[in-house]
């Protein structure tokens, strides 16, 4: 028998995109658009699982939360949130008021598959148990106050695949931090306000955080806050004005690390030691392969591969995400050009506010607008 989702979401091409991608992993679903339909839906049918959007037109999601968790019969049924990563606010009412876990748009559609096979303790479609298959991302905390900045390290963080959870300030942070685990925190340690070492030494006492790796971000190299900050355990520090990929692959090896160190706790083999022709260095070394995108079908061409780089989401979801939203607007994605692009715009545009916020997504739209513009006139110039 199908495990039954329930999916509550106010976009229709949330839940058109919710509905395709567990109905073809095996779940039955049930799609609403309000609190008061989830309402009447829950009172007509059992679920295993509820998909619940936290800011519905009637009202917040976590209302409709407490109301199961008061009932006998939806007090333990599982509960998956779906919100911004921005939304530091909803997330921490829906922690606290007894959702499950929580998915970040943008959302990784295997992600959320798997979570789901986990949560209603369906073993996955090759008869593997539920909780070897279901892996999960890992999760990393970025603690700064610049908007700039939070944007280029969560962009460059998400293309290895990691949950990025925004905080602009440390008491915000903290919260976060109490709520739900996180494998890694990158902390400005220079923010105004904040006296990043004493914020460490706090997080260090918080139950479940002594070991995450914190990496410390500086505009520069201060001799006095560095030792403060190593006396505080601080693991790694990196430089806010090397280049972002210099940051991504410093998480990289410190994740890496703790892996390696839970394995040998564990007694499990060591990983694979890197290829022949793999990057060296103190850094390089320790970073894991990038995950490869699925294929979407298509012998996508270099305009096509940047439509994919442009857009801001994770390279596991992007070309498939992008592939639909040019299809959508009969564009077919091996064939694109300048014009095709421009054509296809629109339909970009409503796709990537399925997956990111109304500013990020309309920062992304501009950066494709201006690849097409580009593109034609290269065009021209080549005509």
């Amino acid at each position: 028998m199908k495990a039954r989702v329930l999916i509550v979401d106010d976009s229709a091409t949330v839940r058109a995109d919710m509905r395709g991608v567990l109905s073809s992993a095996g779940f039955g679903t049930t799609l609403c658009e309000s609190l008061a339909a989830a309402r009447k839906a829950l009172s007509e049918n059992e679920f295993d699982l509820i998909i619940l959007d936290m800011l519905l037109p009637d009202g917040e999601g976590v209302d409709l939360l407490e109301e199961l968790r008061r009932v006998p019969r939806t007090s333990h049924l599982p509960v998956l949130m779906l919100s911004t990563e921005a939304a530091v606010l909803q997330r921490l009412k829906g922690l606290s008021h007894g959702a499950n876990d929580y998915v970040g748009k943008p959302y990784d559609s295997a992600y959320v598959v798997r979570r789901a096979h986990e949560l209603t303790q369906v073993p996955e479609a090759d008869g593997t148990p539920r909780l070897v298959s279901a892996g999960r991302r890992r999760r990393v905390l970025v603690v700064d106050g610049r908007i700039d900045f939070r944007h280029r390290a969560g962009d460059a963080l998400r293309k290895d695949g990691h949950d990025v959870i925004i905080a602009e300030s440390g008491d915000d942070a903290l919260r976060l931090l109490e709520a739900q685990p996180v494998d890694c925190i990158l902390l400005d340690l220079e923010m105004p306000g904040l006296e990043g070492p004493e914020w460490v030494r706090i997080v260090r006492r918080l139950p479940g955080t002594a070991q995450v790796a914190v990496v410390g971000l500086t505009a520069g190299f201060d001799s006095k806050l560095i030792s403060e900050a190593l006396a505080v355990k601080v693991d790694a520090f990196c430089s806010k004005t090397e280049d972002i990929e210099v940051l991504r692959a410093q998480v990289r090896t410190e994740l890496r690390r703790r892996a390696e160190a839970e394995q040998h706790a564990q007694g499990a083999p060591a990983p694979a030691p890197t290829s022949p022709g793999a990057p060296t260095g103190p850094v390089a070394s320790a970073a894991p392969a990038a995950t490869p995108a699925p294929s979407s079908g298509a012998a996508h061409g270099s305009l096509f591969d940047e439509l994919v780089a442009r857009c801001g989401l994770s390279p596991v979801i992007a070309p498939s995400t992008m592939t639909r939203a040019c299809r959508k607007a009969g564009v077919e994605p091996q064939s694109l050009n300048a014009v095709t692009l421009a054509k296809a715009l629109p339909s970009i545009r409503d796709m990537l506010h399925i997956f990111l916020d109304a500013q990020e997504a309309e920062r992304r739209i501009q950066s494709i607008q201006a690849l097409a513009e580009s593109s034609a006139a290269a065009r021209a110039r080549g005509s």
